[in-house]
């Protein structure tokens, strides 16, 4: 007699108890960002990053209370970044949200780019197209629900010969 088994949750428990590790980089990415902007505003707006003046360089007046406003909200999106990263539990909204922040803030500095230099170009639209294309990668991270589909599709259960007591 033998008994049909399914690596049905091998593969879906594999998914899950791999880190999203696309969402873990942003977080490590933005954890500082939030941090400088939420506890220094003023270092972060003139400043950022590493003395480079990136924000003051986009234009507009400085203001304490907006600067430290987004400061606070990247670290609150990194709070759920990485716990979603590590237990893959609605990752894909995560993700998208990534996405949205990313590409706005994007667009916004594309804008801007003609108030600074060659470099300092190159390395601001470097480091924000790295938040979007992180984003689609988590996306794109296999889940516990896109293991099961695959198997579900294409793969049929094994026969192990039945053991005996």
């Amino acid at each position: 007699m033998a008994i049909a088994t399914s690596a049905q949750g091998v593969g879906a428990r594999r998914a899950r108890s791999r880190p999203n590790w696309a969402l873990l980089v942003i977080a490590v990415f933005m954890g500082p960002v939030g941090i400088q902007a939420a506890l220094f505003p003023r270092s972060f707006f003139d400043d950022f990053p590493g003395g480079r003046a990136w924000v003051a360089g986009a234009g507009g007046p400085y203001n304490e209370h907006l600067v430290r406003d987004v400061g606070v909200l990247f670290i609150a999106l990194v709070i759920p970044t990485i716990w979603t990263a590590l237990t893959r539990a609605g990752d894909r909204a995560l993700a998208t949200a990534w996405i949205v922040q990313g590409v706005g803030h994007l667009a916004f500095h594309a804008a801007h780019l003609h108030e600074l230099g060659a470099a300092d170009r190159v390395g601001l639209v470097v480091s924000l197209v790295a938040i979007p294309i992180l984003g689609v990668v988590a996306l794109l991270s296999p889940t516990e629900r896109s293991v099961e589909h695959r198997r579900d599709q294409g793969s049929t259960p094994t026969t192990a010969p039945a053991e005996l007591p």
